[in-house]
């Protein structure tokens, strides 16, 4: 009977230190610098098909706030004030730098938000150079401009949208395995589709089976009907 009652406490502690190596500990510091925000409060929510669920919570004091606490995997969560999206963060191991300017909301420190938080920072780089040359032609169809720049122009629109595309299929293609590039895609693929983009069909059509399980994106796969080719 000793015995038994031995073996069922090593067991059991056993069990306990294999929950234990299999949950990770992540802390949140985050700086305000925007009006609005200071003694309110902030959340961490996880949005997910028929389920919301809030994971912490904490207020700004004096221009900062810090979460902490468990988790057993990496989670693509949402940092949230009155109950509203301000930007993504990735829940992971470690210490995440969470920035809220007037100029930019940023999240760093960890391998997942270095990831995603480095692309959006490119798609942004390219979406102000197309706005840029867009607001340029825009200008060139006023009265008394000169229009001899336009083709030009319609050159370089299209030379832009070429160059971001290849940068968000470079990055798909390097970090399929990665979960921000779920985030990305989950990005991208935003808003209702009767027809699945070409851009969204070429990172479809190159992805890996893994990717393509995934919750998010096999449920897009399925709202829109996509098949490889």
């Amino acid at each position: 009977m000793l015995r038994q009652r031995l073996n069922l406490i090593l067991a059991f502690a056993g069990l306990m230190l294999a929950m234990l190596s299999c949950t990770s500990h992540y802390e949140i510091d985050g700086v305000v610098e925007t009006i609005g925000y200071e003694g309110r409060e902030l959340s961490l929510v996880e949005f997910l098909p028929f389920r919301t669920t809030k994971i912490d919570s904490c207020r700004v004091n004096h221009g900062k706030f810090q979460m902490k606490g468990q988790i057993d995997s990496t989670r693509f969560v949402f940092l949230c004030k009155d109950n509203r999206p301000i930007i993504p963060i990735y829940l992971e191991k470690g210490r995440v730098k969470v920035r809220l300017l007037p100029t930019e909301m940023t999240a760093s420190g960890t391998r997942q938000n270095d990831l995603f938080y480095s692309f959006l920072k490119n798609k942004i780089a390219c979406d102000n150079r197309y706005e840029d040359m867009f607001q340029k032609r825009f200008s060139a169809t006023f009265p008394g401009r000169d229009s001899g720049n336009m083709d030009f122009i319609q050159d370089s629109l299209r030379i832009i949208v070429d160059e971001c595309e290849e940068m968000i299929c470079s990055f798909m293609a390097d970090n399929y395995n990665q979960p921000a590039a779920v985030g990305v895609f989950m990005m991208l693929s935003a808003g209702p589709a009767n027809e699945v983009p070409s851009l969204i069909r070429r990172i479809l059509d190159a992805a890996p089976d893994e990717f393509l399980s995934k919750s998010y994106v096999s449920g897009y796969i399925r709202r829109v009907g996509y098949h490889r080719n």
